[in-house]
């Protein structure tokens, strides 16, 4: 007959009968036991404080006697080589159990230091040693059935700890992205920075191409990185997240806002991602890191024993579910982003540090404003209403969004200004090359102002004005303007001048000596 096992119940059991008066050989007989085995209970139970024919006792009294009987009796289990193997590391053990998940050390042991015990093994000596330690908590779940392979991928951002950045000599916080196939179990890590919109889209064009190929449904969580507004039935997909899962010929079905169980799959695999791969390891760089999590997304997390599946997942990835991903485009996809801009009344607006034109009837109004590297994309709702070459600073202006009026002006342009003066005389080149040297726009209005007083007086007594204006030391537009109308322009060089300005003579730029050898010059071509 093979040996029973014995339990709590089944001491209570015997120790009830030998309580209400049975012998040891009645005992046996009715309850199915051999006479010493009986005997052994009722002498534990005695030197535990049981008397035979004593008072009632309750439950809890009889659970107590039969549970200090118990170990009294049971012989010590003989200790194996594969748990003296693991005893082995019993100081490695105790620092970490309760800590870090203890699949993970398991799987530590057993890469990094040759650990051959199964884990049945290493599971039960672990519990025996640290009960305390490995309280589980049961909780009541509903188990949907996996989608068909190459349906479905889960997705979520996770916060790892604080790091120190030795490039930058910063405390920083570092976050991970984890993308997780339902069926197959298969994931992939990508560390990140930061959880905003640049690196939620890039992350999945790296998760794409790692996996090569895309799944048909995304499960994402609520962050505004990928989500733009909420909602239980009728959620609305950041601009850009919507731009990259067409691309790539995905659906995008946000899971409920703090429903975590409506992504059971990756949010299992965040707890071990976070202890297998981040815990007690560093790297120098953000690239180092993310090198090391493409390494261990297939040859670590892939190659174990799934507790779900049973399976290893990059095995039965390979064998059922890569195939039957989507194709991925010839390129990867642009990394864009999208914002918001109000039209300044100069019909610019400002994005990313730089100012872009827009047509002038669009000023006040906010437009949608797409960033890729190369190119500013303007948008109002869904009609395309410029492209720009992106800047990192400065202005992009295209001539034609100003107003009719604003574009003749700007078609005098100063190399056109410069041009017009040259054609008059060196007097008045000197005066518009000396104003247009500071870059200033007020001027290039005066510039042009002094050249349209050639339409209503000759060129040759503009040339002559703006030559008095020099010698008299303000060549500005009112003085050239002043001597015109006065007529002054015929007279000598040295008679007064009524116009003079009081304010001080400013020093003209190629000195007094070289402007009067000019002016006399242009004068003599002129015919005195």
């Amino acid at each position: 007959m093979a040996r029973r096992s014995m339990g709590v119940a089944d001491v209570k059991e015997i120790l009830v009968h030998w309580d209400a008066g049975d012998q040891i050989s009645r005992i046996a007989r009715e309850l199915g036991y051999s006479r010493p085995t009986v005997r052994k209970y009722v002498e534990a139970a005695e030197e535990v404080g049981l008397a035979q024919g004593g008072r009632r006792r309750g439950e809890a009294e009889w659970e107590r006697l039969a549970d200090a009987a118990l170990p009294k009796v049971a012989k010590p289990v003989p200790v194996g080589e594969a748990t003296l193997e693991v005893a082995r590391y019993r100081d490695y053990l105790a620092q970490r159990v309760g800590q870090v998940r203890l699949s993970v050390l398991h799987q530590r042991l057993r890469d990094e230091h040759d650990l051959q015990a199964s884990w049945a093994t290493f599971y039960r000596y672990v519990r025996a040693q640290w009960p305390d330690k490995l309280r589980s908590e049961v909780r009541a779940t509903v188990r949907l059935d996996d989608p068909p392979p190459g349906e479905e991928a889960q997705v979520d951002f996770f916060y790892v700890r604080r790091r120190f950045d030795r490039e930058a000599q910063v405390q920083r916080r570092m976050y991970s992205f984890l993308m997780t196939l339902s069926r197959s179990r298969h994931e992939f890590v990508y560390p990140v920075l930061s959880q905003d919109g640049a690196s939620w889209l890039e992350s999945h064009v790296a998760a794409f191409a790692f996996l090569g190929g895309a799944p048909r449904r995304l499960v994402p969580d609520n962050l505004t990185s990928g989500i733009l507004r909420p909602d239980r039935y009728d959620p609305r997909v950041n601009r850009a997240y919507g731009e990259l899962t067409r691309y790539y010929g995905c659906l995008v079905d946000p899971s409920r806002v703090r429903q975590p169980t409506d992504k059971p799959r990756v949010e299992r695999n965040v707890g071990y991602a976070r202890e297998s791969f981040f815990r007690d390891r560093d790297y120098e760089t953000l690239t180092e890191r993310r090198q090391a999590a493409a390494r261990w997304s297939p040859e670590v997390a892939g190659r174990r024993i799934h507790g779900t599946t049973g399976e290893r997942p990059l095995e039965a990835f390979r064998a059922r579910e890569q195939m039957r991903l989507i194709a991925l485009p010839p390129r990867p996809w642009e990394l864009v982003s999208w914002t918001t801009a109000k039209v300044q009344a100069d019909c610019h607006l400002q994005v990313a540090g730089a100012r872009y034109s827009v047509p002038y009837h669009l000023v006040g109004q906010r437009l949608d404003v797409r960033l890729s590297p190369k190119t500013v994309e303007i948008y109002q709702g869904a009609e395309l209403i410029t492209t720009h070459a992106r800047r990192l600073q400065g202005r992009s202006t295209r001539q034609e969004h100003y107003p009719e009026a604003a574009q003749a002006f700007l078609r005098a342009t100063p190399q056109v200004c410069l041009e017009r003066a040259h054609q008059i005389g060196e007097a008045t080149t000197a005066i518009a090359r000396e104003l247009l040297a500071t870059g200033a726009l007020h001027h290039l209005r005066e510039v042009q102002a002094i050249l349209r007083l050639a339409e209503r007086h000759s060129a040759e007594r503009l040339e002559r004005a703006s030559l008095r204006a020099l010698v008299a030391g303000d060549g500005r537009c009112r003085t050239v303007r002043g001597i015109l109308e006065a007529a002054l322009e015929g007279q000598e060089l040295d008679a007064p001048l009524c116009c003079q300005p009081t304010q001080p003579a400013r020093a003209f730029l190629r000195g007094p000596t070289a402007l009067v050898g000019d002016a006399l010059a242009a004068a003599a071509r002129g015919g005195g």
